[in-house]
């Protein structure tokens, strides 16, 4: 017999150290009177000790194993009958045999469960040696009372499991509905929405407060989804589940559209959703209904569109210069962004109290409000806006503001406005309207939008007039420059008239010209920069040779310093030209080429002057003013190399890039 085998099986009985139990109890008072001894035992052995479950004449509840008579019995499948203890050397010198209580005879009948294994003995002792032992009826009836015990301890144990079951099941009950009712706390404080639809009518079973709120809180349970949410249907969302439920498989929408409408009187209120319609099963795999959750993204999609829109209209002004247009392009933004029946700017004139609105935007629903207005007409908020105070009233028929005057409101179809106040120094100068054909509640994210809007518009079209001032003084100074400049080529020309050298003189003059044609070229872009295929065309226009330029390279603005120093350039190649190059003859062309080459460090513009068609050319013998011009390069420090050929005069030029255009 494998010992922790049988302490296993003994342990598995869970009886060790239990309170006493009358049917074990009565077993050994009987067998104390069956076999007419004064002490009688139910003995267990552990490992380290034996237990007794029950006990008559003999007051330890247990002994060390070492003191156990009953080990001996373990192995034996019949009785272990010990007449005189004193005289077997098993027990001769055990304590309790030399010792109080001086037990001299024992019979033990071992207690063998059904896997063969002996977990103790029900035995009986006497004080007085017994040489004849039990008779074969006492030895017979301990033999019975031995199998009573054994099915009492399989009977407990089958008891105890069953506890055990009914407690493990009470556990699994508890924790169970300990489960669902966090389940369902957790469903019902979720934040994304959720609903149990049963069936192909997809009858509302279950939903969270999030999906109750979505749809504005009406009756769902128990309905279909048709019936319970029309508005939804019109919208195609029960053809959805129907897909969802015919084929079985999961279905996701991202930003999806909701306009949710309790009634046909109440106004649409625009939703965007995500979320997942997920079909459910049985156990045999047949689609019985389908679980939707989500969440309502509406505020993130409004905020994406109210930034688009707004990186949109910054794109747009950066453009735009005309103050009209600025504002037609401030109205569509905010369109785009948070929509209204009518969009638009006005300035305000504060001592008539009107407002004169240039543009405007309007839906299907607005009506134009271009034109001159008393502000007044339309309520007393005017003083709101003289303080620099937002307009909001969702409701122009219950705000004591507009109510007097809701009618005239009706008649633009403004039934809520926004109106945001720009001030200039203090003083009101610029309102920014956007008036809803319909009531409605104005987010603080929307009243912020207006507000960023008109401070992006309002400084662009100071911008813009700021620029058109600039401009018309731009216009008036370069009159005045042409003139002065055309005052002194006509004194340059009195004053040298009698100068012998005449080419000097006109030299001299056409160089003037020169710089009168690229401030032209300049003022193109405020003397900003000029295109430098401009300023070529513009120098060499003078020459009247139309046709025997080619010009060639890409679109490149170029500085004011470089606009000056490539007009001189060009000048004096194209005299030159004329004089004693490919231009002196009527064959004779000019190719002008330019390109833009990355170096090691930064770009360098390179540009070719290739005369073909000429008489040879030879390298002048002296250097006069004109060539050191040229010499000078395209922006005065040089970089030119001149090639004398058969065919014509080719000039290499090339300077930095950032210089070329530097202001």
């Amino acid at each position: 017999m494998n010992e922790a085998d049988r302490l296993d099986a003994l342990h598995a009985h869970d009886i060790l150290d239990t309170a006493p139990e009358v049917g074990f109890d009565d077993i050994v008072r009987l067998a104390a009177r069956l076999c007419d001894t004064p002490v009688a035992l139910i003995s267990l052995l552990d490992a380290e000790r034996q237990w007794f479950k029950a006990r008559v004449g003999f007051e330890p509840s247990e002994t060390p194993i070492a003191q156990s008579i009953c080990q001996h019995a373990v192995g034996q499948r019949d009785l272990l009958i010990i007449p005189d203890l004193t005289l077997d050397p098993r027990t001769q010198s055990n304590p309790l045999v030399l010792e109080d209580p001086h037990l001299r005879f024992y019979a033990g009948a071992p207690l063998v469960i059904a896997e063969g294994l002996t977990l103790g003995t029900i035995c009986v002792i006497d004080h007085a040696p017994r040489p004849e032992g039990l008779t074969e009826v006492q030895a017979d009836d301990l033999r019975s009372l031995a199998r009573q015990v054994v099915s009492l301890l399989e009977m407990r144990r089958l008891v105890s499991r069953h506890n055990d079951l009914l407690l493990q099941a009470e556990r699994q009950q508890n924790k169970a509905a300990h489960e669902h009712l966090e389940l369902a706390a957790m469903f019902d404080q979720v934040p994304s929405f959720m609903a149990l639809l049963k069936g192909p009518g997809h009858v509302f079973n279950l939903v969270n407060p999030a999906y109750l709120r979505l749809v504005g809180n009406r009756q769902l349970i128990g309905k279909r989804f048709a019936e319970a949410l029309p508005d939804a249907a019109e919208q195609g969302y029960v053809d959805l589940l129907d897909e969802a439920y015919r084929l079985g498989k999961p279905f996701t929408q991202k930003g999806a559209r909701y306009a949710i409408r309790n009634d046909p009187h109440s106004p649409v209120d625009e939703r965007f959703v995500d979320f997942v319609c997920q079909p459910t099963r049985d156990d045999k795999g047949t689609v019985t209904g389908i679980f939707i959750e989500g969440s309502d993204v509406t505020e993130h999609v409004l905020q994406t569109r109210r930034l688009a829109a707004l990186a949109d209209l910054s794109e747009q002004l950066r453009d735009l210069i005309n103050a009209d247009d600025i504002a037609r392009a401030a109205a569509e933004c905010m369109n785009q962004a948070i929509g209204g029946s009518c969009i638009g700017f006005g300035k305000v004139d504060l001592e008539k109290e009107e407002i004169d609105v240039p543009v405007d935007w309007c839906d299907a629903s607005g009506v134009s409000v271009v034109g001159s207005h008393h502000l007044r007409s339309f309520g007393s908020y005017i003083e709101d806006l003289k303080r620099g105070q937002t307009v909001v009233i969702p409701d122009v028929k219950i705000d004591p503001r507009t109510a007097s005057q809701a009618d005239s409101l009706e008649k633009v179809h403004c039934r809520a406005l926004l109106n945001l106040p720009i001030m200039v120094r203090g003083v009101l100068d610029t309102v920014i309207f956007v008036l809803n054909a319909q009531a409605r509640e104005w987010t603080s994210e929307e009243i912020a939008l207006v507000r960023q809007v008109g401070d992006r518009t309002h400084a662009a079209i100071a911008r813009a007039r700021a620029e058109q001032e600039q401009h018309i003084l731009n216009e008036e100074l370069s009159h005045r420059l042409k003139n002065t400049l055309a005052i002194v080529q006509a004194i340059a020309t009195q004053t040298l008239r009698e100068v012998s050298e005449k080419d000097a003189v006109t030299a001299l003059t056409q160089r003037i010209g020169a710089l009168s044609r690229a401030h032209d070229a300049l003022l193109k872009k405020r003397w900003a920069s000029a295109a430098l295929e401009d300023v070529a065309k513009a120098t060499l226009a003078a020459f009247d040779q139309a046709g025997r330029f080619h010009l060639q390279g890409p679109s490149l603005q170029i500085g004011p310093r470089a606009t000056l120093s490539l007009s001189l350039l060009l000048h004096e190649l194209a005299t030159n030209a004329v004089k004693y190059g490919a231009l002196s003859v009527p064959e004779g062309r000019v190719t002008i080429t330019w390109t833009i080459e990355q170096g090691t460090e930064e770009e360098t513009l390179r540009m070719c002057w290739a005369e073909t068609g000429g008489p040879p050319v030879q390298q002048p013998s002296g250097k006069g003013f004109g060539s050191r011009l040229i010499s000078m390069g395209l922006i005065g420090t040089g970089g030119v190399e001149l090639g004398y050929h058969q065919d014509g005069l080719i000039a290499s030029m090339e300077a930095p890039l950032s210089q070329m255009q530097q202001p």
